[in-house]
């Protein structure tokens, strides 16, 4: 199966997988975004950004940087 799905993923184009993989993006955004937004309705909009970026990347960078990342999007709750 893994075989054949691959066969059939290689015969898009580069274009097709790209828009696939950017429809799966926004589709992962959503799920974590509903996720978030069901323990805390009245979250406010940037700190709704500072838990996607906490989900999507923070395992990307120490606890330092994280910090200063994350404190960028509650000072800017535009």
């Amino acid at each position: 199966m893994e075989t054949k799905a691959r066969e059939m993923m290689m015969k898009k184009t580069g274009e097709q997988r790209f828009l696939m993989g950017c429809s799966m993006f926004t589709f992962a955004q959503t799920i974590v975004r509903s996720s978030i937004m069901q323990k805390d309705m009245d979250i406010s909009r940037g700190e709704l950004r500072k838990e996607l970026f906490i989900r999507f990347y923070g395992t990307d960078f120490d606890k330092d940087t994280r910090s200063r990342i994350a404190l960028h999007f509650t000072n800017s709750d535009a």
